[in-house]
């Protein structure tokens, strides 16, 4: 019983189990070896492993919790109480209404909250409480001050609701039932705390019982006389009872679907150390809400560790809850990398994200970690750029960020945002610049693929094009023909699109001939190469409509 027990890395599932496993063990200070490719612990680390289990994902994840919203509005009390409410203005009985039904009421009076109010050791009638809290609404004749004494007593009510909520018997239970729906859940279902009909209701004790005897049980057995070996780790195991269907999106009920294995008999199971490893799961990932992410470094067990320790960090640092910030998380992770001299190389490496509840995969190559480097400055010019589009706003880092992880060109998103830039400028939150770096992204990665080997490396094909359609846009302005712009553009846009250069340069060579000016020698360059051709005509499009910024909602200058 005392012998270790030595888990060696597998597939990215069981891969995030080791890590959410080896975190929570960590958080809970027990002693763990790591080493290359494999984690080693004594069974001794199991004793109140419930605890553990839920302190981790309590402590990592409390300031998003509701548990944590209901007891942050302790210092709007005291703030006001300190001041004998002097300082209470309309907004403040705004955000004391706000309070009381979006948070307050919502979260004390929900299932899965009340379901909690038995477990804990109190003679505070805690729903009583909350129906003696309403919100105050001040009267075409009443005055703010005339509430005042009605404020104070609804606050000294919320007050007691915080003390009973921020107790520590009230905190084990309310918090892990929000880790559990909000984190948890993410990964695995229908067992223990989370089967439909529960038989115990303590999810201490059911989780306890549901995964750690059946471990205990398992390694004080005699192995010789089993018969089958776990899908997992190979090891024996008596049957194939643990199967893999509480795991969403990836097990299936063995039951139920029997087409989903060879010849209709199962031999998909795993043994019970395994299956508390799948467990952890959800501590392996980073969750913010419905979305979760998790780096796969398979090179070894600390990097593995290492890298989504980063991504954790950078993510629950911020109180945001934007995708975009585990794509920013995980772009600063590889940055980082980087800017540590390469402390250990970086390889291709698999990023597994898990939205609208199904896993997502992408591998970043050693070409798509490097461009993201490079482009760190331009990549962060976008952070806060985005545009409409039906009355939906999409960010341009995430699409950006999106495309280069699946390995696709920008030219798509360039397309669109030039056409919304013509058609819909208020709906449009970029600049020229913004755009321009886009632009510059798409053509580092092109060069990268291997595309435009006849354009010289060293000049700037991005920013020439850009300039001489400034330049023609100069012309036409002189000539005050500058509202011919659009339709022009729209013409080179749709060349563009169809990839047609006879298109594109028969408009431009009545421009040009327009204002009896040549054609630009990087344009017929441009005629070399067919990704050069658009990245160059993307580029010439953007300068000549430059005139349309849109200065309420993207930058308030042109950039030349």
């Amino acid at each position: 019983m005392s012998e270790n027990i030595r888990l060696y890395m597998e597939d990215w599932l069981y891969n995030s189990g080791i890590v959410g496993f080896y975190n929570i063990l960590k958080e809970s200070e027990d002693e763990v070896t790591i080493k290359d490719n494999y984690i080693e612990f004594n069974p001794k680390v199991l004793e109140n492993f419930e605890e553990k289990y839920f302190n981790y994902f309590i402590n990592i994840y409390e300031e998003t919790l509701a548990w944590h919203k209901i007891v942050s509005f302790e210092d709007f009390i005291k703030y006001h109480e300190d001041t004998d409410l002097k300082e209470f203005s309309s907004n403040s009985l705004d955000s004391l209404n706000k309070y009381i039904t979006d948070i307050l009421k919502r979260y004390i009076k929900s299932n899965s909250y009340v379901a909690a109010y038995e477990l804990i050791n109190s003679d505070v009638d805690i729903l009583q409480l909350e129906k003696d809290i309403t919100t105050i609404k001040l009267n075409k004749t009443q005055k703010l001050e005339d509430v005042l004494p009605e404020v104070k007593t609804t606050l000294s009510k919320i007050y007691k609701v915080i003390d009973y909520v921020k107790s520590d018997e009230a905190k084990r239970y309310l918090a892990a039932k929000n880790v559990i729906y909000n984190i948890i859940k993410n990964a695995w279902e229908g067992v223990s705390f989370l089967n439909r009909q529960p038989k115990e209701k303590d999810i201490y004790v059911d989780y306890r019982q549901y995964f750690i005897p059946p471990v205990m049980e398992y390694l004080g057995s005699d192995k010789k006389k089993f018969k089958y070996n776990c899908f997992t780790c190979d090891s024996e195991m008596k049957d194939f009872k643990n199967d893999l269907s509480f795991l969403n999106a990836t097990g299936f009920d063995v039951a139920r679907k029997t087409s989903h294995v060879w010849d209709f008999n199962n031999d998909v199971a795993v043994c019970p150390i395994c299956k508390l490893i799948y467990s952890c799961v959800p501590a392996g990932f980073t969750y913010v809400y419905d979305n979760g992410i998790y780096i796969n470094d398979n090179s070894s067990l600390s990097n593995a560790i290492e890298a989504n320790k980063k991504i954790k960090s950078e993510i629950l640092k911020k109180h945001e809850v934007t995708r975009s910030l585990t794509y920013r998380a995980l772009v600063k992770s590889i940055q980082e990398q980087f800017t540590e001299n390469m402390k250990y190389e970086l390889t291709d490496i698999q990023v597994v994200r898990y939205e609208n509840s199904k896993y997502r995969f992408n591998i970043l190559t050693r070409d798509i970690l490097d461009l993201i480097h490079k482009s760190k400055n331009s990549l962060n010019s976008l952070i806060s750029a985005g545009y409409k589009e039906v009355n939906t706003y999409f960010n341009i880092y995430d699409l950006v960020i999106d495309s280069l992880f699946n390995t696709q060109n920008l030219f798509l998103i360039i397309h669109k945002l030039l056409i919304y830039k013509l058609s819909t400028p208020n709906d449009c939150y970029f600049n020229g610049l913004q755009l321009f770096n886009v632009m510059n992204i798409n053509d580092k990665f092109m060069r990268g693929l291997g595309y435009m080997e006849k354009i010289d490396s060293e000049k700037d094909i991005v920013k020439d094009g850009n300039m001489q359609g400034y330049f023609l846009r100069k012309e036409y302005k002189e000539k005050k023909a500058e509202s011919k712009l659009s339709g022009i553009a729209y013409r080179l846009l749709n060349a563009l699109k169809v990839n047609s250069k006879d298109m594109f340069m028969d408009t431009l060579l009545n421009c040009y001939l327009y204002v009896r000016k040549p054609v630009p020698q990087i344009i017929l360059e441009g005629l070399k190469d067919d990704v050069a051709f658009k990245t160059i005509g993307y580029a010439f499009v953007s300068g000549l409509i430059e005139g349309k910024e849109n200065t309420n909602n993207g930058g308030d200058s042109n950039v030349k």
